[in-house]
């Protein structure tokens, strides 16, 4: 059975995912379709604005086959783990092809990154230039690209998009393990991943939807865009950092120096503002904007935040480090009757794929996923699941 793999958080699950998944079927000749899926806690370093069950039915009623999860550990990561974690677990699946969405299909990926690898040398050199610290890693690296290609080159058009640059980081990683996966880019339709304006006749982004759905109303809009809107309680996606911030609060404050030194990418001293901005702050808000400058950016605090609120620290994280690229377990989420039969067939694989979830190693992720039902405004106990999810 041929599986095509995507690599998704749908949070929430739209238009445009389902959109994505009807493409694979036309484009490809995948007999399964395989999601890595974030799970509680996505990218951006923020808790998922719906529990993973949820977002893992939606998907297999909108045409996914199999659900595996991304775990925190890799889920919460900057692009290039994020995407070290995904293709590792979409490979221990077996996937033969990926599939993922761009803002423009036109662009080599293969050129793009045998450029990529010609430049290795001069990005390491901008990444230790102290000038050049307060830019994001992409933005560097663009400035590298243009110097030495041009405008015109693939590599520099793929760092102009958010989607193309997590793409070209997928592509990064089958290409310089040279595993035996191809790669399909979709073109994305209608609103850009950060357009946070819902209009009419488009697809809307992630980022639209959060935003609406965070509000305490909804609107003929959103149920144009989530159909399924209209069967789930008010309560629902309305999950966000502010609903955590007693608890990151209390975390900070109970913590010392040395052990906020401990969490991962605590860096540069930034524990110390930690400890000297808390008192002014009256809400996460305000908190971030009292510890950012140019080095420390919205973006990495926040997800900083996270790794405090969740207690993950540099140790746990270069022990995870060394088998990302090959788990040797897979936590199961969801099937179909396809997707069932699938699985039948990578029992005898290294990877052990997990549906019991009092399986000994799932522990760290349980705690997790527990601190993520205390504030949840849902009140749904995500940690409290035993089962996958099984579409008939």
């Amino acid at each position: 059975m041929k599986a095509c793999g995507i690599i998704a958080e749908y949070n929430p699950f739209h238009k445009g995912h389902h959109y994505q998944i009807e493409q694979i079927r036309k484009q490809t000749d995948a007999a399964v379709i395989v999601v890595a899926m974030s799970g509680n806690f996505v990218q951006r370093g923020e808790p998922a604005i719906e529990n993973k069950w949820h977002r893992a039915k939606m998907a297999l009623e909108n045409g996914a086959d199999l659900i595996l999860e991304l775990p925190t550990l890799s889920s919460t990561q900057a692009t290039d783990w994020f995407a070290a974690g995904g293709v590792g677990i979409l490979h221990a699946a077996k996937c033969q092809e990926i599939a993922f969405g761009v803002e423009d299909t036109s662009v080599d990926y293969q050129v793009a990154f045998e450029e990529w690898n010609t430049l290795q040398t001069r990005i390491k050199e901008h990444v230790t230039n102290d000038e050049m610290k307060s830019l994001t890693y992409a933005n560097r690296l663009s400035l590298v690209v243009k110097e030495n290609f041009g405008e015109n080159s693939p590599l520099y058009r793929l760092m102009q998009q958010p989607n193309q640059q997590l793409g070209f980081a997928y592509v990064k990683e089958i290409l310089s393990r040279n595993l035996p996966m191809k790669f399909l880019t979709i073109e994305r339709m209608g609103n850009g991943h950060l357009d946070e304006v819902l209009l009419e006749g488009q697809f809307a982004s992630g980022t639209a939807l959060r935003k609406q759905l965070l509000k305490s109303e909804r609107n003929s809009k959103l149920y144009v865009q989530l159909p399924y809107l209209e069967e789930v309680s008010s309560n629902e996606y309305r999950n966000g950092l502010e609903q955590y911030w007693t608890l990151l609060k209390y975390q900070i404050e109970r913590s010392s120096v040395e052990e906020l030194r401990s969490i991962y990418q605590m860096d540069e001293g930034i524990e110390y503002r930690f400890k000297k901005c808390l008192p002014q702050a009256n809400s996460f808000y305000d908190f971030i904007q009292l510890l950012k400058n140019k080095r420390w950016t919205w973006a990495r605090l926040q997800r900083l935040c996270l790794y405090v609120l969740l207690g993950i620290t540099n140790e746990q994280l270069t022990q995870y480090f060394e088998s990302i690229r090959e788990p040797k377990e897979v936590t199961v989420l969801g099937f179909t009757k396809i997707g069932r039969e699938y699985l039948k067939t990578l029992r005898e694989e290294e990877t052990e794929f997990i549906t019991n979830y009092a399986h000994p190693s799932l522990e760290l992720q349980k705690k997790f996923d527990n601190i993520y039902d205390i504030m949840n405004p849902s009140g749904y106990l995500s940690a409290g699941q035993f089962m996958p999810i099984i579409m008939k």
